[in-house]
This record gives structure tokens, C-alpha cells and sequence, in this order.
């Protein structure tokens, strides 16, 4: 039964990916789908160890297996402490930048809980046993939230290095603007332009007639447009300037996207297929994004530094439980049910 479960998942996967790529449920099929799987091979090597001559040999493993579980998890504490720390050195202080920060000591406080759990168990089991119901209730609203991470960041790896790879040609690339330095853009705004004139220059060797939509307004802080200091930049690097089109009035990435169909429409491109190319962490919300809004295409990311990756994958997180706010609403409030629980019987216990 399990692993019929498991192939139904990877089946489900599958053929939603086939009829459209851009839905975040296949990361939640293929993340049960993987887990699942894991949890069976699992159970079977726990069961052939049972079996064994010698009986500690599966109390042995499981015991490696938690340490190094949980060393994996410090480790990754420790790691997004020191890449919050950077962030800060080289980004400044912004809220934004703290997220990888705070994620990191959250991590660490949680495992430090195990650790108290198991330093007060060696001399008071009933107190250990209390805290050890408060942890695994947290534990079930964190694991919660993890499965979604894992999910949304996995998928998102997944489908950036499928576009890459398979994506059909388009009328038009779509380069979403960033902030400018004066009037040039800035590294990360040029990163994106280079993997933007490379979909195009792909997409009319294979016989489309493709153009490039440089796609940005005018911030409160920038002398112009980033689409104008975008084409300026691309014409720069040899582009010719017949294959840019200018969308300078966009303030969002919605914006980006709505603004900049209706510029294609008004060159002759109706209902045209686009290919959105903004940094990797951000890819698969652009195509999530491009899907809502009844466009065909996809997504293609340019790469980011390493120390940025961290805090704005974290951030693409919070946006997308927030674009699912419902849904995860409901999910959140079954995953507290027992912390709730606790709560109460504590309240009672003190009345």
C-alpha cells in the first residue's frame, strides 16, 4: 500500500507537469512522494537489522541516525547564523537581510531544547517528559512549515534547471528590472540582462522572430527608468536596438508582467509565449505568477551571489505563504492543535 502511494504521488507529479510545470503541487507531490519512499527503505533496513543476530545492532543505528540528524541540523543553524552575519557586513541591516539571521538562531534554540531535554532526563523524568510533549508540539507546526520549504525550494531548483534545458522558443524575453546605480544598472540587474539576451538570441536561432522587453519603471530614488537604463546597457553589449521593446511604468512584479503583455500586444504579439528572466531564487515565483495571470511561458533565472541566496530564498518563502494564505491558514491552525492542547491543560493545571 505504501509504495502504490508513493508511485500515485510521482504519477500525480508527472501529469501536472505535463499540462503545466508552473504549479507548486507538484513540489508537494514529488517532496511526499520522496519522503515517503525514504521512510519505506527505512522501515525495511530496520526491519532486516531487527532481524539480526545481534539485537542492538538496530538500537545502534537508529542512535547514529539521530545524532547525525541531528548534526545536520546545527550545522545548518550555524551556517545560516554566519551568512546572516555577512549579509549584514555587506547588505546592511535592512529586515530583509536579517531573515537568515533569525532563521539560523531559531534553529539553534531549538536544538539547544533537545539538548536541555536530554541533560534534565538524567535526573528528572517527569520534568523531561513534560518539556519532551512541548517540543514535539512545536516540532509538528515547524515540520509543517519545513515540508512546504522543502517543497517549494526543491520544485524551484528543479523547474529552473528543467527550463533551462527543454524551454520552447517565445515571441518575447522579458528581463525584469532592479535597482540602478545612477544610470547603469547594477550587477545583479546585468546578470539578469546577460541570461535575458541569451533566451533571445536562442529563441530566434531557432526560427522566432523574438524580442527583448526590458521591463521597469522610475523608483522615487532612480534619475531613469530601469527599462531605459536596461536597453541602454544591452545596446551597449551589441544588442540591436530594433529587438528591444520598453515597458517604464511597472512597479511590481505583477506589474512587470501585465504591462508587459500589453506592450507585445501593441508590437502584434497577442497571446504570445514569454520567457520572464529574473534571478534564480526568484524564477519559480515569476512563472507561478506568469500561470495566475493566464500566460503562456516560463521562468529562466539568473545565477546569484552565494551569500544573497540564503535570505531571498527565505523571502520567496514568506511570499508564497502568503500568495496561499488561506490554505496555509488552515493548515497552520491544524498543525497547532496540539500545542493548543498543552496550553490548555497547562491553564487548567494552574486554575
Amino acid at each position: 500500500m505504501g509504495w502504490a502511494l508513493v508511485a500515485l504521488l510521482a504519477l500525480a507529479a508527472g501529469l501536472t507537469a505535463w499540462q503545466d510545470p508552473r504549479r507548486l503541487r507538484i513540489g508537494v507531490y514529488l517532496t511526499l512522494a520522496i519522503g515517503l519512499g525514504a521512510v519505506g527503505l527505512l522501515g525495511r533496513l530496520a526491519f532486516v537489522l531487527a532481524g539480526s543476530d545481534d539485537p542492538l545492532r538496530l538500537a545502534w543505528a537508529l542512535l547514529i541516525g539521530l545524532g547525525v540528524a541531528f548534526a545536520a541540523v546545527v550545522v545548518l543553524g550555524l551556517a545560516s547564523v554566519a551568512n546572516g552575519i555577512l549579509m549584514i557586513r555587506r547588505e546592511g541591516r535592512r529586515p530583509a537581510n536579517l531573515l537568515s539571521l533569525v532563521f539560523g538562531l531559531g534553529v539553534l534554540g531549538y536544538c539547544a531544547l533537545i539538548v536541555v531535554l536530554w541533560w534534565i532526563d538524567l535526573n528528572h523524568t517527569e520534568v523531561a517528559r513534560e518539556l519532551f510533549l512541548w517540543i514535539v508540539a512545536v516540532g509538528v507546526l515547524l515540520g509543517y512549515l519545513a515540508f512546504v520549504f522543502v517543497a517549494f525550494v526543491g520544485y524551484g531548483l528543479l523547474y529552473g534547471w528543467a527550463a533551462d534545458r527543454w524551454a520552447r522558443p517565445v515571441d518575447a524575453v522579458i528581463v525584469l528590472g532592479a535597482g540602478l546605480s545612477g544610470e547603469r544598472v547594477t550587477p545583479l540587474l546585468a546578470s539578469r540582462l546577460a541570461r535575458g539576451r541569451q533566451a533571445l538570441e536562442r529563441s530566434r536561432s531557432r526560427g522566432k522572430d523574438t524580442h527583448l522587453i526590458c521591463s521597469g519603471g522610475q523608483g522615487p530614488d532612480e534619475v531613469v527608468p530601469e527599462a531605459v537604463a536596461m536597453a541602454n546597457h544591452l545596446a551597449e553589449q551589441g544588442v540591436d536596438r530594433d529587438l528591444l521593446w520598453l515597458e517604464d511604468a511597472s512597479t511590481s512584479t505583477e506589474e512587470n508582467l501585465r504591462f508587459s503583455a500589453r506592450v507585445a500586444a501593441e508590437h502584434g504579439v497577442e497571446s504570445g509565449r514569454f520567457a520572464v528572466v529574473t534571478n534564480d531564487f526568484h524564477v519559480l515565483r515569476a512563472a507561478l505568477l506568469l500561470h495566475r495571470m493566464g500566460l503562456e511561458g516560463h521562468g529562466l533565472g539568473a545565477r546569484t551571489a552565494r551569500y544573497f541566496w540564503p535570505s531571498a530564498i527565505l523571502r520567496e518563502y514568506a511570499a508564497i505563504l502568503w500568495e496561499h494564505r488561506r490554505l496555509n491558514a488552515v493548515l497552520l491552525v491544524i498543525s497547532c492543535v496540539p500545542l493548543a492542547l498543552l496550553l490548555v491543560r497547562a491553564v487548567a493545571s494552574w486554575a
